[in-house]
C-alpha cells in the first residue's frame, strides 16, 4: 500500500501531462486543417475573380504584363 501512495502523485501528474499534450496536438491539427481550407477557399475566390474580371487584378497589376504596382 505504501508503494501506491508514493507512486500515485507521479502517475496523476503523468496522466494530466498526457491529457494536456493531447489537447495541444489536437488543437494544432485542427488549426492547420482550418487554415488549409481557408487558403483553398481564398484561392478559389481569387481564381473566380480573375475569370470574371479578366487579368485586370483588383490587388495590383500582374507581374506577367511587365508593369509594377502603381502608387
Amino acid at each position: 500500500m505504501e508503494y501506491i501512495a508514493v507512486l500515485l502523485p507521479s502517475i496523476s501528474i503523468g496522466i494530466i501531462f498526457w491529457f494536456v499534450l493531447r489537447w495541444i496536438f489536437r488543437g494544432d491539427r485542427t488549426e492547420r486543417a482550418v487554415e488549409a481550407r481557408s487558403q483553398e477557399d481564398a484561392e478559389r475566390w481569387y481564381e473566380e475573380l480573375k475569370r470574371r474580371d479578366g487579368e485586370d487584378l483588383p490587388f495590383g497589376r500582374s507581374p506577367r504584363r511587365g508593369r509594377g504596382t502603381e502608387r
